[in-house]
Protein backbone atom coordinates (compact mmCIF):
# COMPACT_ATOMS: atom_id res chain seq x y z
CA UNK A 1 0.00 0.00 0.00
CA UNK A 2 1.36 3.38 -0.98
CA UNK A 3 1.92 6.00 1.68
CA UNK A 4 -0.66 8.36 0.14
CA UNK A 5 -3.30 5.61 0.08
CA UNK A 6 -2.50 4.60 3.65
CA UNK A 7 -2.87 8.19 4.91
CA UNK A 8 -6.14 8.68 3.07
CA UNK A 9 -7.46 5.34 4.32
CA UNK A 10 -6.57 6.20 7.91
CA UNK A 11 -8.25 9.59 7.62
CA UNK A 12 -11.50 8.29 6.14
CA UNK A 13 -11.55 5.39 8.60
CA UNK A 14 -11.29 7.79 11.54
CA UNK A 15 -14.04 10.04 10.16
CA UNK A 16 -16.26 7.04 9.35
CA UNK A 17 -15.84 5.62 12.86
CA UNK A 18 -16.78 8.98 14.38
CA UNK A 19 -19.86 9.21 12.15
CA UNK A 20 -20.84 5.65 13.11
CA UNK A 21 -20.60 6.54 16.80
CA UNK A 22 -23.07 9.37 16.27
CA UNK A 23 -25.29 7.03 14.27
CA UNK A 24 -25.31 4.40 17.02
CA UNK A 25 -26.13 7.08 19.60
CA UNK A 26 -29.13 7.91 17.39
CA UNK A 27 -27.83 11.40 16.70
CA UNK A 28 -29.05 11.04 13.14
CA UNK A 29 -28.67 14.65 12.01
CA UNK A 30 -25.08 14.83 13.28
CA UNK A 31 -24.31 11.43 11.76
CA UNK A 32 -25.91 12.39 8.45
CA UNK A 33 -23.82 15.54 8.26
CA UNK A 34 -20.65 13.56 9.06
CA UNK A 35 -21.42 10.96 6.39
CA UNK A 36 -22.18 13.74 3.89
CA UNK A 37 -18.80 15.30 4.64
CA UNK A 38 -17.08 11.95 4.03
CA UNK A 39 -18.93 11.52 0.73
CA UNK A 40 -17.91 14.97 -0.50
CA UNK A 41 -14.34 14.87 0.77
CA UNK A 42 -13.44 11.50 -0.73
CA UNK A 43 -15.58 11.43 -3.90
CA UNK A 44 -12.56 11.85 -6.17
CA UNK A 45 -10.25 9.41 -4.43
CA UNK A 46 -8.17 7.21 -6.69
CA UNK A 47 -8.04 4.35 -4.19
CA UNK A 48 -10.53 1.53 -4.16
CA UNK A 49 -10.24 0.97 -0.41
CA UNK A 50 -11.16 4.62 0.27
CA UNK A 51 -14.01 4.58 -2.25
CA UNK A 52 -15.41 1.45 -0.60
CA UNK A 53 -15.74 3.27 2.73
CA UNK A 54 -17.12 6.32 0.94
CA UNK A 55 -19.81 4.10 -0.62
CA UNK A 56 -20.72 2.75 2.82
CA UNK A 57 -21.01 6.34 4.02
CA UNK A 58 -23.63 6.94 1.30
CA UNK A 59 -25.73 4.06 2.62
CA UNK A 60 -25.48 5.24 6.20
CA UNK A 61 -26.24 8.83 5.21
CA UNK A 62 -29.41 7.64 3.52
CA UNK A 63 -30.47 5.71 6.63
CA UNK A 64 -29.61 8.61 8.94
CA UNK A 65 -31.64 11.00 6.79
CA UNK A 66 -34.63 8.64 6.82
CA UNK A 67 -34.41 8.36 10.62
CA UNK A 68 -34.03 12.10 11.14
CA UNK A 69 -36.91 12.95 8.81
CA UNK A 70 -39.38 10.06 8.79
CA UNK A 71 -42.20 10.09 6.29
CA UNK A 72 -45.58 11.09 7.62
CA UNK A 73 -48.40 9.17 6.05
CA UNK A 74 -51.58 11.06 5.38
CA UNK A 75 -54.47 8.70 5.97
CA UNK A 76 -57.50 9.82 4.00
CA UNK A 77 -59.78 6.96 3.05
CA UNK A 78 -61.20 4.13 5.12
CA UNK A 79 -58.90 1.77 3.21
CA UNK A 80 -55.90 3.86 4.24
CA UNK A 81 -56.90 3.35 7.86
CA UNK A 82 -57.50 -0.36 7.28
CA UNK A 83 -54.03 -0.92 5.79
CA UNK A 84 -52.33 1.21 8.43
CA UNK A 85 -54.18 -0.89 11.01
CA UNK A 86 -52.83 -4.06 9.38
CA UNK A 87 -49.33 -2.59 9.51
CA UNK A 88 -49.70 -1.67 13.18
CA UNK A 89 -51.18 -5.09 14.04
CA UNK A 90 -48.25 -6.83 12.35
CA UNK A 91 -45.85 -4.53 14.20
CA UNK A 92 -47.41 -5.58 17.52
CA UNK A 93 -49.10 -2.24 18.17
CA UNK A 94 -52.53 -3.69 18.86
CA UNK A 95 -54.09 -0.58 20.41
CA UNK A 96 -53.02 1.58 17.48
CA UNK A 97 -54.31 -1.05 15.06
CA UNK A 98 -57.69 -1.05 16.78
CA UNK A 99 -57.85 2.75 16.58
CA UNK A 100 -57.27 2.59 12.82
CA UNK A 101 -59.77 -0.23 12.38
CA UNK A 102 -62.37 1.68 14.41
CA UNK A 103 -61.80 4.74 12.23
CA UNK A 104 -62.35 2.64 9.11
CA UNK A 105 -65.54 1.19 10.59
CA UNK A 106 -66.78 4.64 11.60
CA UNK A 107 -66.16 5.77 8.02
CA UNK A 108 -68.80 3.26 6.92
CA UNK A 109 -66.29 0.62 5.89
CA UNK A 110 -68.01 -2.51 7.08
CA UNK A 111 -66.30 -5.44 5.47
CA UNK A 112 -65.88 -9.01 6.69
CA UNK A 113 -62.10 -8.66 6.43
CA UNK A 114 -62.14 -5.60 8.70
CA UNK A 115 -64.14 -7.51 11.30
CA UNK A 116 -61.81 -10.50 10.97
CA UNK A 117 -58.85 -8.21 11.70
CA UNK A 118 -60.62 -6.59 14.63
CA UNK A 119 -61.43 -10.02 16.09
CA UNK A 120 -57.77 -10.94 15.77
CA UNK A 121 -56.68 -7.71 17.47
CA UNK A 122 -59.06 -8.14 20.38
CA UNK A 123 -57.89 -11.70 20.86
CA UNK A 124 -54.28 -10.48 21.00
CA UNK A 125 -55.40 -8.16 23.80
CA UNK A 126 -56.87 -11.24 25.49
CA UNK A 127 -60.36 -9.73 25.17
CA UNK A 128 -62.33 -12.86 24.31
CA UNK A 129 -65.71 -11.11 24.40
CA UNK A 130 -64.52 -8.41 22.00
CA UNK A 131 -62.99 -10.99 19.73
CA UNK A 132 -66.16 -13.08 19.63
CA UNK A 133 -68.26 -9.98 18.94
CA UNK A 134 -66.18 -9.23 15.83
CA UNK A 135 -66.04 -12.88 14.74
CA UNK A 136 -69.83 -12.78 14.75
CA UNK A 137 -69.92 -9.52 12.75
CA UNK A 138 -67.41 -11.01 10.29
CA UNK A 139 -69.48 -14.14 9.75
CA UNK A 140 -72.72 -12.15 9.36
CA UNK A 141 -71.07 -10.23 6.52
CA UNK A 142 -69.60 -13.33 4.87
CA UNK A 143 -70.18 -16.81 6.24
CA UNK A 144 -67.38 -18.04 3.96
CA UNK A 145 -65.05 -16.80 6.67
CA UNK A 146 -66.11 -19.68 8.93
CA UNK A 147 -63.43 -21.93 7.47
CA UNK A 148 -60.84 -19.15 7.55
CA UNK A 149 -61.58 -18.16 11.14
CA UNK A 150 -61.60 -21.74 12.37
CA UNK A 151 -58.30 -22.56 10.67
CA UNK A 152 -56.56 -19.30 11.56
CA UNK A 153 -53.80 -20.07 14.12
CA UNK A 154 -54.54 -16.80 15.95
CA UNK A 155 -57.95 -18.19 16.94
CA UNK A 156 -56.65 -21.49 18.36
CA UNK A 157 -57.14 -20.25 21.94
CA UNK A 158 -60.89 -20.11 21.19
CA UNK A 159 -61.17 -23.68 19.92
CA UNK A 160 -62.44 -24.82 23.33
CA UNK A 161 -64.86 -21.90 23.67
CA UNK A 162 -68.48 -23.03 23.08
CA UNK A 163 -69.55 -19.61 21.78
CA UNK A 164 -66.76 -19.66 19.21
CA UNK A 165 -67.55 -23.22 18.14
CA UNK A 166 -71.23 -22.31 17.74
CA UNK A 167 -70.26 -19.41 15.47
CA UNK A 168 -67.96 -21.40 13.18
CA UNK A 169 -69.95 -24.65 12.86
Amino acid sequence: MKLKEEKELQAISKEFESALQSFHKKSYIKAGDAFKSIIETYKDSEFYSVLEIQARAKVYQSIAQAQAHPLKLKLESALDYLWEGVFQLNAGNVDQALEHFAHAENSNYRDAYLYFLMATAYLRKEDTAGSLRYVEKCLKKDDGYKVIVYNEPDFEPLHENPEFLKLVE
